[in-house]
């Protein structure tokens, strides 16, 4: 008998949660935290560009980060996990070369209330049996949990979504190893070959 493969994929969980006050408060300041990050690091994209024609790597706006984070006006930020800060950089700079390549329109500025996604990665979340605890929170998040989990040493980011209506959900992805039945090759009558006396 043949043995299946294993393939290894990501697969995507959504689930909604009700977060407490403290939560709720975080999560809304967290969101206007990043989005100041997202417009000053446009900011700089846009001015090394259009000034030198040159294109920044995402070690270099990393790196201005920290110092934008560190200048006094801009201190209020580092009260907030530093890590959807970090992801939304990441996801700039990826946007932004997309558009110097020709691939898509140029990123605009977001006003307020534009920003609706925090993005963690294995840095800003604890996981401890069915609880949630993202960086800066005090609690776990009260999640509603399907009836698939996906396995916590398996997961690999976390981002919080604040849907138009108000809700809070939740998008789990985790990489896990899948079966997939191998393809038996054909005999020679089934393979469409003329055999030859």
């Amino acid at each position: 008998m043949t043995k299946p493969m294993t393939h290894l994929v990501k697969r995507g969980y959504e689930y909604t949660f009700d977060p407490d006050e403290q939560q709720r408060r975080n999560l809304e300041e967290t969101l206007e935290a990043v989005r100041a990050v997202y417009n000053w690091s446009l900011a700089v994209f846009q001015r090394e560009w259009r000034a030198r024609g040159e294109k920044i790597s995402y070690a270099e706006i990393s790196a201005r980060l920290t110092k934008w984070k560190n200048q006094p006006a801009n201190r209020w930020v580092k009260v907030y996990s530093s890590v959807p800060l970090q992801q939304i950089a990441r996801q700039l700079h990826t946007e932004y070369h997309s558009f110097l390549n020709g691939r898509s329109r140029e990123p605009v500025p977001k006003e307020h209330g534009e920003q609706t996604q925090l993005v963690y990665s294995r840095a800003g979340y604890y996981l401890k049996g069915r609880e949630v605890k993202l960086a800066k929170h005090k609690a776990p998040l009260d999640i509603s949990w399907g009836l698939e989990r996906p396995s916590r040493d398996d997961i690999t980011s976390i981002t919080v979504n604040r849907e138009s209506d108000g809700r809070w959900k939740l998008w789990i992805v985790a990489e896990e190893f899948i079966e997939v039945p191998r393809q038996k090759p054909p005999e020679c009558g089934e393979c469409g070959r003329v055999l030859e006396d």
